[in-house]
């Protein structure tokens, strides 16, 4: 319904604008500490749209709701929620840095917010609307299409902060998964952009794990897909902040393909010493092969 979705995105513009202004107030202090302590200044925060949502859990509503927007309504744009068998709705996000997520259109659609300190889930999306689909939406795409098309490549990261940063110094081709790998529509959305796309997970297992999956999913798609393999204990965000834009740019000249990168690792475990092994790492390496 026209209406519907109008007023779902007009509630989650007004929401953004209510956690800018939570950041930059008193209330918003653990954040803006959270955020210098990342590298992250207010120039960045406003040209992201980053906030904080307060930890009163009905401060949200309550502005909203003097906005015209009922219960229904936020309900309707994800930022409150209702558990089965409950009739009272709640506040989805209290004491996290907030991440407005448009979609490619440039629509607010939902939010991330990003947990501080030892508090779980770490990251927590909005609730699925009817304009917001996790698995078809990714994060950055509206800022980073018009680059990718000048440079014809994408660059695929795990977090809000890797994109944010890249962006930053410079490299603008940049999105993330609302989650760790790429699902089949979001790579369907990608390779409408971009043909050659990098992958630029963090170095530890589930990075590793993460970029198989996605890149089998790209290869699905007809894309080329290269892997960037990042020194030990860095992450996109902290590698760029250090060493800035020449830097990341060499390491993804020297990115390789995805296949190629499998067998190295399987190598580095000796795999391919004995027979045994080497049936692991022919299994291992037949979903890439197949998705090419």
């Amino acid at each position: 319904e026209p209406g519907l979705r109008v007023r779902v995105l007009e509630a989650n513009k007004l929401a953004e604008e209510y956690f800018s202004s939570i950041l930059s107030s008193p209330e918003g202090l653990p954040g803006r500490q959270f955020l210098d302590g990342r590298g992250f200044d207010q120039d960045a925060a406003e040209k992201f749209g980053i906030g904080f949502a307060p930890r009163d859990a009905t401060a949200l509503r309550r502005y909203l709701n003097s906005l015209g927007f009922d219960e229904t309504r936020q309900l309707e744009a994800g930022v409150l929620y209702r558990k089965d068998g409950e009739s009272e709705a709640r506040t989805r996000f209290r004491g996290r840095i907030m991440f407005p997520i448009l979609d490619e259109l440039g629509h607010h659609v939902a939010f991330g917010g990003r947990a501080m300190g030892d508090a779980t889930p770490k990251y927590l999306n909005s609730g699925e609307s009817n304009v917001f689909h996790k698995r078809r939406t990714l994060y950055g795409l509206f800022t980073a299409k018009q680059a990718m098309r000048r440079t014809g490549r994408a660059i695929v990261v795990e977090g809000y902060l890797d994109a944010i940063r890249l962006a930053l110094i410079g490299v603008e081709e940049v999105v993330a998964p609302l989650g760790t790998a790429l699902t089949e529509d979001q790579a369907a959305l990608l390779v409408r952009y971009a043909n050659e796309v990098f992958l630029l997970y963090d170095s530890d297992e589930a990075g590793q794990k993460a970029t198989f999956v996605s890149g089998r999913e790209l290869l699905r798609h007809k894309a080329a897909v290269r892997v960037v393999t990042l020194p030990d204990g860095e992450d996109p965000d902290t590698f760029a902040r250090a060493n800035g834009r020449a830097a990341v740019e060499t390491q993804l000249t020297q990115a390789i393909d995805l296949f190629d990168r499998q067998v190295q690792l399987i190598e580095r475990r000796g795999w391919f010493a004995d027979i045994r092994h080497r049936r692991d790492a022919i299994d291992r390496l037949l979903p890439t092969i197949r998705a090419a």
